[in-house]
């Protein structure tokens, strides 16, 4: 074997374009993916029939689409059209060229037919063999394609992934520890939701590695783990570049079969009509006669056994190029360099009409080459101790490899109507999740509507304004259809025959696959699910509490949290956002609330000071619509302004922890900045109940710079409670 693996990946999708009425366009797409891309590629896996380690990724809405009877039987009516138009044209005395590509197609139809009749009709069952004949292996993508890095909230990432695993798992019967993002976008933090979902790996662009923090040591040459231990996989761009390339790739070679150039449009009208749209709309019929003959507008006929020739000689080259690059790479150990190739599947016969044979030939010459080929998990399984943790940015592999594709002047419209959706549904599932079995129905059909609009699939559609009238009418009706219901839940209008109506109009996903709950907001989840009658919580406001613990104050805060937890207390932690980490979790008695400032970054520091304690007030005073405080506590100086004005309005008892003054850390320290922390650290005393420094400070020289009280003492031993055992005040609802 020659040293490292290669990791083949083909994402299966399309947009969900399921239509009750017959004719449309769209839903041609399906058909044309099946014919070309779903069941060539399971021709050459049935063909070699071992275990070939592909990966293969396949889409909700593709899964959804293949196993509907709808689709289904109208692709058994385009197979026998296309075998009516087949025997048509051979009745019509072609030249021998056409005759012997005609030949070649009416074969070809005839094998398409018999494999989809073989497998009932239901293309999942075909691929759910192989998969457990261990042939392949098997992943899924998020429930409707939904670019990530562009959701609003954190429960719609989360309802994406959950979603798409739920219905992945009601087809195929397993849920995959692995998950291709769509446009392989990720963002900082994701990672934590397919943590938490259970999946394991994912794929990026390789510039997401080269430009990581800090730069892996192998390279693109490994995968590496995200800060919450999810394996990303990059592409290699000089492997997967062989392929897909417009200009060194091999799909461009004057042997392969012309995409662009379709039977439909060499034909007169009268002669090809009875095969075209009823409205008199000429479309391919998937018969393209010509080859790509070269760099001219006059293209020769396809000649079949010449394309057989150049796929046996491309795969020998790939397998040539790849022998080559795992040599130079051949002294990487722990783990051995690993090439990853994800591609679109549709790549691979719908473009390039000759691709899947030639991923059937690479198989073969890579065995002969000893070229050990293997799929993420299995790379996970011999490797997981070998791969380093880094910081990746967000990125895709779109255009200029960020999120141009998807957000620019074509279709940044729909984002704000996305957004609102988002927090529509986390309200709408707060208040009305579980009032009835009409009400959940309800807010599932909202969530169904909610995926279908946010396909990245409508803003990919309008950028490249192909078929733009479409994608923008698909994405208002969701919107349109979503408003609709939601104004049926609010003015209790919701009936059977509506909602039955709103799944028929796009019967994606059942219900069971939506779960509710992943549009809870984290702490709505904890009181709607979990919570028991709490006693009144200690709120505590702290500048550092970050789970990596630098310095004392860190240390102070984490102690006195979780010896009053130990005590029984209920403890609230606010403090600022840290990038990566959750904006809420809760671990026993302790909540942690990681708060973003209410604007965005500011210059001067006391700008960030006011707008971080502006919300943390806001949102304190929402959660003190459910939760009952009975103190307040803050440390440091820079939440003085909130905790001061919390204890006010909710007539709380204030406590401070100062374990440093800005005049003990400066003490000749002077100018604008100096005397406003100054003079921010003298308005606790007046108001707390307590105010308590750090061992080191002398309370008698602390009374030199500051209006000290009697109500200053050194911070108490931990098992001590800061509270005393005088009554407190209680914001009880």
């Amino acid at each position: 074997m020659k040293p490292g693996y290669f990791s083949l990946v083909l994402h299966a999708h399309l947009p969900y374009v399921r239509h009750e009425e017959k004719h449309r366009l769209e839903e041609r797409w399906v058909y044309e993916a099946i014919s070309e891309t779903y069941i060539p590629i399971l021709w050459q896996v049935d063909r070699l029939k071992r275990p070939l380690h592909w990966t293969v990724s396949i889409s909700p809405p593709v899964v959804e689409m293949l196993a509907d009877p709808l689709i289904q039987d109208r692709y058994a009516e385009h197979l026998d059209e296309m075998l009516d138009l087949i025997a048509l044209e051979l009745s019509e005395g072609r030249t021998d060229a056409e005759t012997a590509t005609l030949q070649f197609y009416k074969q070809r139809y005839q094998d398409l037919k018999n494999t989809f009749l073989h497998w009932n009709k239901n293309l999942n069952e075909a691929f759910r063999t192989y998969r457990e004949a261990g042939y392949i292996d098997m992943v899924t993508c998020t429930a409707t394609h939904g670019f990530n890095p562009h959701l609003f909230t954190e429960q719609a990432a989360r309802a994406e992934i959950r979603t798409g695993l739920n219905c992945f798992e009601r087809h195929y019967g397993f849920r995959p520890t692995g998950i291709w993002l769509p446009e392989c976008a990720y963002t900082p933090g994701v990672d934590r939701i397919l943590y938490e979902e259970g999946v394991r790996y994912t794929f990026v662009d390789e510039h997401a590695l080269l430009e990581a923090d800090p730069t892996p040591d192998k390279g693109i040459g490994a995968p590496v783990y995200s800060p919450h231990g999810v394996a990303l996989f990059p592409r290699d761009q000089i492997i997967s570049g062989k392929i897909w390339s417009s200009m060194i790739g091999y799909p461009g070679h004057p042997d392969y079969r012309e995409f662009y150039r379709d039977l439909a449009y060499d034909r007169d009208w009268d002669y090809i009509q009875s095969f075209m749209h009823p409205e008199g709309i000429r479309f391919d019929t998937g018969l393209k006669m010509h080859r790509i003959t070269g760099d001219t507008d006059q293209k020769d006929f396809y000649v079949r056994d010449w394309a057989e020739h150049q796929i046996e000689n491309h795969a020998m080259d790939f397998a040539k190029t790849l022998e080559s690059h795992l040599e130079a790479h051949g002294a990487q150990t722990f783990p051995p360099f690993l090439v990853t190739a994800p591609f679109d599947a549709e790549l691979f016969g719908h473009w390039w009409f000759e691709g899947p044979e030639f991923l059937g030939k690479v198989a073969e010459r890579l065995v002969e080459f000893g070229i050990e080929t293997i799929t993420p998990a299995m790379f996970l399984e011999r490797h997981f101790k070998d791969l380093q943790t880094v910081h990746v940015s967000m990125n895709t592999w779109g255009r200029k490899g960020y999120g141009e594709v998807w957000i620019n002047e074509r279709n940044e419209w729909m984002l704000r109507h996305l957004h609102m959706m988002e927090m529509q549904l986390v309200k709408d599932v707060a208040d009305y999740r579980g009032k009835s079995d009409l009400t959940n129905r309800a807010l599932k059909q909202l969530i169904r509507h909610y995926v279908l609009a946010v396909s990245s699939d409508w803003a990919f559609i309008l950028d490249g304004q192909t078929t733009a009238q479409y994608a923008a009418e698909r994405f208002r009706e969701h919107t349109r259809l979503f408003a609709e219901l939601e104004t049926a839940l609010y003015q209790d209008e919701l009936s059977d025959q509506l909602l039955n109506e709103h799944f028929a109009a796009y019967p994606f996903l059942q219900d069971d696959d939506i779960d509710i709950d992943s549009f809870l907001s984290p702490h709505d989840y904890y009181v709607t699910t979990e919570r028991e009658q709490e006693k009144p919580a200690i709120l505590l406001l702290t500048p550092e509490y970050h789970g990596h613990i630098v310095g004392g104050l860190g240390k102070r805060v984490v102690d006195e949290v979780e010896a009053r937890a130990n005590e029984g207390e209920i403890v609230y932690v606010l403090t600022p956002y840290h990038d990566e980490l959750p904006a809420y979790e809760r671990h026993g008695n302790i909540h942690v609330y990681r708060v973003s400032p209410t604007s965005t970054f500011l210059e001067h520091v006391m700008n960030q000071v006011a707008t971080q304690n502006i919300a943390y007030v806001k949102l304190v005073h929402e959660l003190a619509k459910r939760i009952s405080f009975k103190v307040v506590h803050h440390f440091d100086w820079m939440t003085i302004p909130a905790a001061r004005e919390l204890a006010q309005s909710l007539s709380l008892p204030l406590y401070s922890t100062m374990l440093s003054f800005e005049a003990t850390r400066n003490p000749h320290g002077h100018g604008g900045l100096f005397d406003a922390i100054h003079r921010i650290e003298n308005s606790v005393f007046p108001e707390a109940e307590c105010v308590y420094v750090g061992e080191e400070i002398s309370i008698h020289d602390l009374k030199q710079w500051y209006k000290v009280s009697e109500n200053v003492n050194t911070c108490l031993p931990l098992e001590s409670s800061p509270y005393g055992q005088k009554p407190m005040k209680k914001n009880v609802k």
